[in-house]
């Protein structure tokens, strides 16, 4: 008799409770609709409508001309296209060379300013300073720097007895001198990361490898890169997608050229898109540009072990 009113509260507390569950359940979808419709509309939607672009013949300028359906013609084209190819390989040199040599200093950088030397705080701003300048910035700054006559480069060269250069004016060099540009801007930022991984670092190997007798290149080699693995390849991945897609600087400073020297994929998709208004064959090279740099990333991710690296931290 007494246990009735216990248990038929119990029950309608159950029950007022699987309702608010019922309803909260909506809630998280909700307040996700709003964030949800906007990255439609800004992005899955212009994603979808280039890729049907890519099999059309669109060209706004050219309204006389059939604007339909052309199905893989502008794929196959690419192919066939040794101007596309061209870019291709040369943006895979100049990542390959800018990580590269933005990495080695990145790393030398951070085991530089790990050893907490007066004056190293504002030393270490200083050096961030190239990253935090727009890239636009950062073109038309070195494009003077680089002139031929009256750049401060060839004035500097001047005052140690080098004869002047010709920098981003010769096809020989243009290149090298996009690749300067790049790993001095980019630097910074794979320092930063690789600099906070070194920092997070236990001491209790160091302290090992100090009682063992290894002396400061061998605990470099034998402990700290060992260790520092995981953010490398973190540093490394994230500049490798960014330093493919390089254009602003590249653009500002060369066009492209000369003779078509630093001709990167994405000048030539601007040219392209923008100066002969192919958007088809556009769109078609875009996807391409797409699906090569999602193959890179990948053969990067194999190669460095990094998903078994995630795993392993996981199961820790």
């Amino acid at each position: 008799m007494v246990e009735l009113p216990v248990t038929a509260g119990l029950g309608k507390a159950a029950s007022k409770a699987s309702t608010m569950r019922a309803g909260e359940k909506y809630v998280p979808w909700v307040l996700l609709a709003p964030t949800m419709l906007i990255m439609t509309i800004v992005g899955i939607f212009p994603l979808l409508h280039s890729l049907y672009i890519s099999f059309t013949s669109m060209r706004p300028t050219e309204i006389d001309k059939p604007q339909g359906w052309v199905g893989l013609d502008n794929y196959i084209h690419a192919f066939t296209d040794p101007q596309f190819g061209h870019s291709l390989l040369l943006t895979g040199f100049f990542t390959l060379l800018s990580v590269g040599f933005a990495l080695v200093f990145a790393v030398l950088l951070a085991v530089l300013f790990n050893l907490r030397l007066p004056g190293f705080l504002a030393m270490r701003t200083i050096v961030l300073i190239p990253m935090l300048i727009t890239p636009i910035a950062v073109g038309i700054t070195w494009r003077i720097m680089m002139m031929p006559d009256l750049g401060v480069l060839n004035f500097l060269l001047s005052l140690i007895g080098i004869d002047a250069q010709p920098w981003a004016n010769s096809r020989t060099s243009a290149l090298a001198a996009m690749l300067l540009v790049d790993v001095w801007q980019w630097t910074p930022f794979m320092f930063i990361v690789i600099f906070a991984g070194l920092r997070a670092l236990p001491r209790s190997p160091f302290e090992a490898a100090a009682i063992d007798g290894a002396g400061p290149l061998r605990t470099f080699f034998s402990v700290t890169l060992p260790m520092l693995k995981p953010v490398i390849v973190v540093a490394a991945l994230l500049r490798i997608i960014d330093a493919m897609r390089t254009y602003d600087t590249v653009y500002i400073i060369t066009r492209g050229g000369p003779d078509f020297s630093t001709d990167l994929v994405s000048v030539y998709l601007q040219r392209v898109n923008f100066k002969f208004f192919d958007l088809g064959y556009g769109a078609a090279l875009s996807w391409l540009t797409l699906i090569a740099i999602l193959a890179i990333v990948l053969i990067f991710v194999k190669l460095t072990g990094f998903m078994k690296t995630l795993a392993d931290k996981e199961t820790r």
